[in-house]
């Protein structure tokens, strides 16, 4: 019996060290992903052409300019504030999991302006919450947000006869959609050339650079084209939630191509807090 114990007791001790050793020596293995550089102006568009529809953008820093080419899922448009823009990033994930990094510096005149971008063999995956609807999905919600009755007072802007109001926003599975109507009263028909919303502060310095938080749209439901002559049609756009910090609100951007009749509007956090729910 005790050559038995004396066996066990010295397979443990030569079995025992190498266990401290080996989870002592373990560490996580980590993969650096490399990124591509990209360059941008104030004066030109850098479109970015992606395989897949656009699910999410991050800004490294807030000078730089973002919005979805029109009518389109694919395709992003990049531009610089101003020439301070310092060195940043930007990263976009694609609806179908496909992670994109990109290095952004700022050049006057851009080595490439249109850039399509090629997945690879070591291209990085993320996985996505299977609660996000689908496209087909977000156009039936945002068909029933547009046949809602007029549920919010006072956020509009009317000129030159035409107009813009918010009249409704509502809230399903973390998604805020916001009812927006537009109207032409005239004659000569409103070709739409931007319509953007970002947040920013209340009060702008003349002295320092604008500082904007744009918000990029998972959906535009309706003609964001044009307001034909005479006439008036319901926008609804769906962004993921969000509130908005105080000393700052939502700005609802709305530009004619070639044209003066610019319209906007502010959105305010008490706005928000008054989002419906969906039935």
């Amino acid at each position: 019996m005790k050559t038995i114990r004396l066996i066990m007791l010295l397979i443990t001790c030569c079995i025992y060290p190498k266990l401290i050793t080996a989870q002592q020596n373990y560490q996580i293995q980590t993969r650096s992903i490399p990124s591509s550089k990209i360059q941008i102006s104030e004066q030109m568009t850098t479109n970015l052409i992606f395989p897949h529809a656009i699910k999410s953008v991050d800004r490294g820093n807030r000078s730089i300019l973002v919005q979805k080419a029109k009518e389109t899922e694919n395709i992003l448009q990049v531009k610089a504030e101003s020439k301070a823009l310092p060195n940043s990033n930007l990263t976009v994930i694609t609806e179908e999991g496909g992670f994109y990094s990109f290095r952004v510096e700022y050049q006057a005149i851009p080595q490439a302006l249109n850039l399509k971008i090629h997945p690879n063999i070591n291209e990085v995956r993320v996985n996505l919450e299977s609660s996000i609807p689908t496209k087909p999905q977000l156009e039936t919600t945002a068909k029933a947000v547009s046949l809602k009755n007029k549920s919010i007072q006072g956020v509009r802007q009317h000129r030159f006869l035409t107009g813009m109001i918010l009249e409704g926003i509502y809230i399903e599975k973390d998604l805020l959609y916001f009812q927006i109507r537009l109207q032409n009263q005239t004659n000569i028909p409103y070709d739409i050339d931007q319509f953007r919303l970002f947040i920013r502060d209340n009060k702008q310095s003349k002295r320092t650079a604008s500082q904007e938080l744009e918000q990029i749209p998972i959906l535009i439901y309706g003609n964001a084209q044009r307001i034909p002559a005479q006439s008036a049609q319901t926008l609804v756009v769906a962004l993921p939630k969000f509130t908005i910090p105080d000393q700052k609100h939502l700005k609802i951007d709305l530009m004619e191509t070639n044209g003066g009749r610019h319209l906007h509007f502010k959105v305010k956090n008490k706005h928000l807090m008054e989002a419906k729910i969906l039935h």
